[in-house]
């Protein structure tokens, strides 16, 4: 039998297949993904993720990026979504989400890896970089499907 996530995840008892020290923490990472994937989508009808040029990240910081596998854990949590009638919605890596300001959607030419905060120059809105990028992630997500939109509403001005 070969051992894939899937393989993995359909066993009763994952923590009995392999023996020895290392094996077994696989296992018991992908024991932990697997609940994480039903809190997940117990908690969601609607996952938005975007698309991670994972080889890309390696290459700036190392084996770190593979240790998480987190590629794996994404097969996981569809499977599991798709056993619960959740979506899984994926945003295109070319997105600029930590780029483009959640409030009036202006987007910045350039943005270091570094900064951690920013300031929008359209509306002086003060951005942290992961939660804005975590805001238009779930905008254009929903936009997607219908729910909502990527543009953002312009207030009226009453004269």
């Amino acid at each position: 039998m070969r051992f894939t996530a899937k393989n993995i995840l359909l066993s009763k008892k994952p923590d009995y297949i392999w023996l020895g020290n290392t094996k077994k923490f696989l296992i018991v990472a992908v024991t932990g993904w697997r609940k994480l994937a039903h809190q997940l989508t117990n908690k969601f009808e609607v996952l938005c993720f975007e698309t991670l040029n994972l080889k890309g990240m390696q290459r700036l910081w190392g084996r770190k990026v593979s240790e998480y596998a987190f590629g794996e854990f994404l097969q996981i949590l569809e499977w599991v979504a798709h056993k619960k009638g959740k979506l899984v919605v994926y945003i295109d890596r070319w997105y600029p989400s930590s780029k483009t300001c959640y409030h009036c959607g202006h987007v910045l030419e350039s943005l270091d890896l570094e900064v951690r905060r920013w300031r929008c120059p359209s509306c002086q809105a003060e951005n942290d970089r992961d939660r804005n990028a975590a805001l238009n992630i779930k905008r254009v997500g929903s936009s997607t499907l219908g729910v909502g939109d990527v543009r953002q509403a312009v207030p009226a001005i009453s004269v």
